[in-house]
């Protein structure tokens, strides 16, 4: 084994875990069956109050992940796919709402929820095409990637374990770059009354909790998604395991995943300790212990109240910066002690009127294709450099994790 890979076998020693495969970040490439099918491929969901229109909310669902500029013009929404957005108003679990999604012909078309209607995909490069109908908005096609963070950057903490100097380099590491910067992913943009997912009487009450899935024409599923890097991260990095949760329901992820976590939360954090140096002084809720985030970080859900405001991890808007809220939460270190991956935004600027997400890199935009960061294939290759990938973004998942419990911790404290 090469000399820079003996942290990771370390790390995969540590938690029992062959990690034999490569990951990825946030849900982009989690297994192999999206991975194949990139129209499936979930890499992001987002779910916000409209700031439009205050009573509806906002879902965001990104898929094809990683289409850099010269192929904008082939990218394109596969009509063998559908994706459903599951709803749970009551707390079980269990599908209150459900809304399916699928294209037809050249349209992305929207049922259920007092949903039936669609939308024309709108063209590469051309302006939005929105489609307006009893207060509900959809629109579809090309947008920049959302998801912003310092992959390479977060990699050598994790391997090195050197005390940081810049966003998580070390002394001579080099600054900060956004591994997604440059690169695009369809979006699928549907705003809804707050009502029509709670069941209840007005906008400014009720609680949900999200997660959406994909699957073929035929029924069969590809991928499921809600908290960012779940599957990719949090599950090892068998293809196996990492099928049978996309075929899963959160129902069943607590008896199957919660003692994984807990115990991978306490490896991370005696990592962080290692390179940052002092004790712990706990993160932006208090010290809060392993089993605590792990108990509200299993299943794998977006939780939204909304009595409260909708910010991450209370849904989750396109400008959340949930890489430094997370890190904070998850290696139990804030204010001055906390952890920051030196990306504080977006490469491109959201828009202010919807569709919100922002417009896409043209081709024009770098001088040449632009390559994708190495974020893995969900386990289709296997080399070296597989290890040192999956055992750094199983940590980049529970950071990520970490902070979609936020919500549920504090409904429970």
């Amino acid at each position: 084994m090469p000399k820079g890979l003996v942290a990771i076998a370390a790390l995969a020693a540590l938690l029992s875990v062959a990690f034999a495969s490569l990951a990825s970040a946030a849900d982009h490439r989690d297994s192999p069956t999206p991975t194949g099918n990139p129209g499936a491929d979930i890499s992001d969901v987002f779910v916000f109050r409209s700031p439009e229109t205050p009573s509806n909310v906002v879902l965001v669902i990104n898929s094809s992940p990683f289409i850099a500029p010269v192929d904008n013009a082939t990218a394109s929404f596969d009509s063998s796919a559908r994706f459903r957005v599951h709803v749970d108003n009551d707390g079980n679990l269990a599908d209150d709402v459900r809304i399916d999604i699928r294209k037809s012909g050249n349209s992305i078309i929207v049922e259920g929820a007092g949903n039936a209607f669609g939308v024309e995909v709108s063209p590469a490069g051309g302006e939005p095409i929105v489609r307006e109908d009893g207060g509900r908005r959809l629109f579809a096609g090309l947008r920049d990637d959302p998801f912003f963070f310092d992959i390479p950057g977060f990699q050598a903490f994790l391997m090195n374990r050197e005390t940081p100097v810049n966003g998580l380099r070390a002394a001579g590491g080099g600054d900060p770059i956004d591994a997604f910067g440059g690169t695009n992913v369809l979006s699928i943009v549907l705003e809804v009354p707050v009502t029509a997912l709670t069941g209840g009487a007005d906008a400014d009450s009720g609680a949900v909790a999200i997660w959406v899935s994909s699957e073929t024409s035929g029924g069969q599923r590809q991928d499921r998604m809600a908290q960012p890097i779940f599957n990719s991260g949090l599950i090892p990095p068998d293809p196996e395991a990492k099928e049978a949760v996309n075929q899963a329901s959160p129902s069943g992820d607590t008896a199957a995943y919660l003692e994984t976590v807990i115990g991978t939360i306490g490896f991370l954090r005696g990592v962080a300790d290692e390179a940052l140096g002092g004790a712990q002084g706990g993160g932006p809720l208090g010290d809060l212990t392993p089993p605590v985030l792990g108990e509200a970080l299993v299943p794998d859900v977006i939780n939204v109240d909304f009595a409260q405001p909708l910010a991450f991890p209370n849904g989750r808007q396109l400008s959340d910066d949930v890489i430094d809220l997370t890190f904070g939460v998850v290696m139990n270190r804030g204010g001055a002690a906390g952890v920051s991956d030196g990306i504080d935004a977006n490469d491109r600027a959201f828009l202010s009127t919807f569709p919100f997400v922002a417009e896409p890199h043209g081709e024009g935009a770098a001088p040449g294709p632009i390559t994708p960061p190495d974020t893995g294939d969900g386990g289709v290759l296997s080399s070296g450099t597989s290890w040192a990938l999956s055992g750094a973004f199983l940590a980049i998942a529970l950071t990520f994790g970490g902070a979609a419990a936020l919500a549920t911790v504090r409904s429970r404290r």
